[in-house]
């Protein structure tokens, strides 16, 4: 595929860059599950952006420090997102007492969690990071990179995809699928087409149902931590029959990997 012109390169990573400034001046007014994900989406493409750049510019101390806090803030942010998921799936259930407890100690787990993660945020919004000029950049060395990195995520996911899609229980391996995944849709968007590439088709119906899968499978973890009863029995069943739903179309949906294009060229 070919990569977009080192103006528009510069233009969208510029863009990228804002977004993430106006996702953490939300996230510390107001830090709710949905400032929580459009924080993690903004940084996460800013990151597939970042791994594009020519080395000496990804290598430079000012981005490497930058990149560093992100990617604090991300993991620490993490944690807030799967309470949000638990939180949001308890929500669902009827009103019991026993899901009543569950619901008030998470609340408290992410008031501790989200106290970190705002002074990352916070870190982030006053050293915004690097600022990337066009005329640092040089359009061959932006598409040879882009090609490798293309290359190296359709070689990942590649290699993942048979192992997840016999074995339901890989639950790590199929988020990586799921991470790696999201970071090669971000890099593909910011190809040159008329029209989405099937791949890139592919990888968006994939998210959709990864995402969905690894929803539960935070839930599933969770729920499998308490202690048993008849409450937290049932709420566990009706999870994996769920995640088993959405498994078994994921299989489906991935039974052609147009990935393996990319894979396939040196």
């Amino acid at each position: 595929m070919q990569m977009n012109s080192r103006d528009s390169f510069a233009k969208e990573y510029d863009k990228f860059g804002k977004a993430l400034t106006r996702r953490v001046k939300a996230y510390l007014r107001d830090p709710n599950a949905e400032n929580v994900h459009r924080l993690r989406t903004a940084t996460r493409r800013l990151q597939a952006a970042f791994a594009l750049l020519p080395k000496t510019t990804r290598k430079q101390t000012k981005a490497q420090k930058a990149m560093a806090r992100i990617k604090k803030l991300m993991k620490v942010n993490a944690s807030v997102r799967d309470q949000d998921i638990i939180l949001s799936k308890l929500s669902l259930y009827k009103q019991n007492p026993t899901y009543e407890r569950l619901i008030q100690d998470l609340r408290k787990s992410r008031k501790s969690h989200l106290e970190q993660a705002k002074e990352l945020a916070s870190s982030v919004q006053k050293n915004p990071g690097l600022h990337v000029k066009q005329r640092d950049l040089s359009e061959p060395i932006l598409q040879k990179r882009y090609n490798k990195v293309v290359r190296k995520l359709g070689l990942k996911i590649t290699s993942e995809l048979p192992l997840v899609r016999e074995d339901p229980s890989k639950v790590e391996e199929l988020h990586a699928v799921r991470r790696d995944g999201k970071q090669l849709r971000y890099v593909l968007e910011m190809g040159e087409f008329s029209r989405p590439p099937k791949p890139l088709v592919a990888l968006r119906s994939w998210q959709d149902l990864l995402g969905t899968i690894r929803d539960y499978d935070v839930m599933i973890a969770y729920l499998r931590g308490l202690s048993k009863s008849p409450e937290i029995e049932s709420a566990l069943n009706t999870e994996i029959e769920s995640r088993n739903n959405s498994y078994r179309k994921f299989v489906e949906a991935s039974r052609e990997n147009p990935v393996s294009s990319f894979a396939a060229k040196s």
